[in-house]
């Protein structure tokens, strides 16, 4: 055959389909290569210690701390959604509640993960349930999100075995796709969704406590800290579940009107408020005039070095979605709602950024020479503050951990049924 030939249409169409990249693939591909840097990373840091990372004898929560408070939140965030629509007959979340409860088991997966990055000596784990501490909080945020995360994945069973068996799937693990199993299954759901609701805010509640109950840090020791941590997470749950859903629709995997994505930023707005008020309630508590072992932090948050991080929440993070989502014909817009949600989420990471680093950057000491950060070359450095900024190895680390969590809630979409019958 001539080269004239070969370079016709047919020859042309050949290679047009040997050089397409099929995106799924690519994007596979991508995840799979920033989880490999992320490992690689983390062996760095378990070989050389956590003085490769910027956490210090002061600041010794970073990063890895902040995001599993975060995807804790994230997790309860969506669980609630999903159980409180079951539990109240709220239909119209019908076609999301699969979504709801597959996002919820992948945060709260991603939130323990983030744990093993955080401790220097990740072998020796298992201390923590051979010699547990039953009056920590640590303890009781272990036990409940490891409960957590076995209700979120046997909720997801439950809401896609039937149609996994209609699939003929072995996922379904021997359940037939008959109406007398739906009948069972629905009773199931029920009955898990009066231990989920709880569960969730439970599991949000203990996180709060870890900060909450520490009295030596006036910042941190306040009974409001739970509230608002359940308030945070209905924030970022919500907003995370419009985002997935609005994306997944647009690929054909769910389908739903656009009044539910106008509900839901109602609902986003909603908590946005409960979270504003809380946060006005702590502010105003802490800065009132003699609240001697609160005003330092305060004073650090609202004009100090903190300042912008805490404006920045209140102006862009919660005012701005608010007012994006408060007008009835904006909400009618999807990009709209996609839009304030995300800003709430980020709000929601700034708040959690500025807790931790309000809390931790000054030493609970009044004397100096402070506390040994160990910089110099003998480690005998001291400080009364440190300013915590992450370093590469603590972004890379966390970069593939959410490779992981992406890679698995892509496989997860891809095969599990997330539409629900009729939908």
């Amino acid at each position: 055959m001539s080269a004239q030939a070969r370079s016709g249409p047919v020859g042309r169409g050949v290679t047009e389909r040997v050089g397409r990249v099929d995106p799924l693939l690519a994007w596979i591909g991508f995840l799979l290569v920033v989880m490999a840097v992320g490992f690689a990373t983390w062996i760095y840091q378990v070989t050389n210690g956590l003085g490769v990372t910027n956490l210090r004898n002061t600041v010794m929560w970073g990063q890895y701390i902040l995001f599993f408070m975060f995807f804790v939140g994230l997790s309860a965030g969506g669980l609630i959604v999903a159980s409180a629509g079951r539990l109240f007959g709220v239909t119209r979340f019908a076609p999301i509640v699969r979504l709801a409860v597959l996002e919820a088991t992948v945060a709260v997966m991603l939130a323990a993960i983030f744990l093993l990055p955080d401790i220097g000596r990740p072998e020796r784990l298992w201390h923590l349930f051979r010699y547990p501490n039953l009056t920590s909080p640590m303890i009781w945020d272990i036990a409940i999100v490891t409960a957590y995360f076995a209700l979120s994945v046997t909720y997801v069973w439950l809401y896609t075995r039937a149609d996994l068996a209609a699939a003929r799937s072995p996922l379904a693990l021997g359940t037939g796709d008959t109406p007398a199993g739906r009948e069972r299954d629905d009773r199931w759901k029920d009955a898990l969704a009066w231990i989920a609701l709880p569960a969730a805010v439970l599991l949000h509640s203990i996180t709060a406590w870890i900060f909450g109950l520490q009295i030596s840090r006036g910042f941190w020791y306040s009974a409001i800290m739970a509230p608002m941590f359940v308030a945070s997470a209905l924030v970022s749950g919500v907003a995370l579940v419009i985002i997935l859903a609005l994306i997944l629709r647009r690929f054909g995997r769910l389908s739903f009107d656009d009044g539910l994505v106008s509900f839901l930023g109602g609902l986003l707005a909603a908590f946005i408020s409960v979270e504003a008020f809380l946060v006005l309630a702590e502010v105003l508590t802490a800065a009132y005039p003699g609240v001697e072992f609160e005003g330092d932090p305060m004073a650090r948050m609202l004009t100090g070095q903190f300042a912008p991080l805490f404006w920045f929440e209140v102006s862009v993070g919660l005012a701005l979605p608010f007012f994006m989502l408060a007008r009835r014909s904006w909400r009618a817009s999807p990009r709209m709602v996609a839009a304030a949600a995300g800003i709430a989420i980020v709000g929601i990471y700034v708040h959690r950024l500025n807790l931790v680093l309000n809390g931790l950057s000054v030493a609970p000491i009044g004397l100096p020479p402070g506390v040994s950060i160990g910089t110099a070359q003998n480690g005998a450095s001291f400080a009364m503050s440190h300013f915590y900024v992450p370093s590469l190895v603590e972004w890379l680390i966390v970069a593939g951990v959410l490779a992981g969590g992406a890679l698995l809630f892509t496989l997860a979409v891809r095969w599990l049924p997330l539409r629900p019958a009729g939908h």
